[in-house]
């Protein structure tokens, strides 16, 4: 299947920013189209052939959900950005209990949840030397377990929550509202404002992690620190500090 151009898409200006908006059919990865484009600039698609989560694991995307990636503008200081998931991720958190959904919470780094079950998963990406892609993957009325059956334990979608489930429509331009927002944060405070935001977000868990040396480390994760490292707690109330880019695998006990 040959990689569609964005020009197929139908053009729109949605959101309080005014996002210029790409909407498409059927995609490869919304995050490889919306890369060359300028800032606030986003794509949605339909369905994406080959999404993608952390470490380029496939993340099925199929008809009924909503995928968006959207293109924000860092300025020179790309540094300042760094941490920006954990600002994005509260602000979407924020936007879901809004829409009636309070048990929604962040799992560390990407994933929003309802219980033990995936509602959503957010990728960022480097795109040009000054903007980041913001790729959005979020459950809504599609059935991906019916294409990948080892997904019904471990995911659901807001058509289990929420009747009706708000469209896909109304979902993004409320998601490009919460991107707008996250965006006017972090430039106002940077890392230690996104450690801030996802720290009074979380839900203390168990969990192991599994780093990229392959050591697995046990705790209950008690949020950030201020440089955006892990904090655990061990069983005699010792906290490890564990570096967040040594970790590849968060699992929740």
């Amino acid at each position: 299947m040959s990689k569609p151009m964005i020009s197929e898409g139908r053009l729109s200006r949605v959101g309080r920013a005014m996002w210029q908006l790409y909407d498409c059919d059927v995609v490869s990865s919304t995050n490889d189209l919306a890369r060359d484009l300028p800032g606030w600039s986003a794509v949605c698609a339909r369905c994406q052939m080959a999404g993608r989560g952390r470490f380029g694991r496939a993340f099925v995307s199929d008809p009924g959900g909503l995928w968006l990636s959207a293109v924000l503008p860092t300025g020179p200081q790309a540094a300042r950005w760094s941490g920006f998931s954990l600002m994005a991720g509260s602000h979407l958190l924020r936007m879901l209990r809004d829409l009636g959904l309070p048990a929604v919470r962040l799992r560390w780094p990407n994933d929003l949840m309802i219980g033990e079950k995936k509602l959503a998963g957010i990728l960022i990406e480097q795109a040009g030397r000054e903007t980041l892609t913001v790729g959005l993957g979020m459950n809504v009325e599609n059935t991906p377990w019916a294409e990948t059956p080892a997904l019904a334990p471990t995911t659901t979608r807001l058509a289990d929550w929420l009747s009706p489930a708000p469209s896909v429509t109304d979902l993004t331009v409320q998601v490009l509202d919460a991107l707008a927002e996250a965006h006017h944060d972090m430039e106002q405070g940077g890392l230690a404002a996104a450690v801030t935001e996802f720290n009074t977000c979380l839900d203390p868990r168990p969990v192991e992690l599994l780093q990229t040396d392959g050591a697995l480390v046990e705790g209950v994760f008690t949020g950030l620190d201020p440089t955006g490292n892990l904090r655990l707690l061990g069983p005699v109330g010792d906290i490890r500090t564990v570096e967040h880019i040594r970790v590849e695998r968060l699992r929740e006990k």
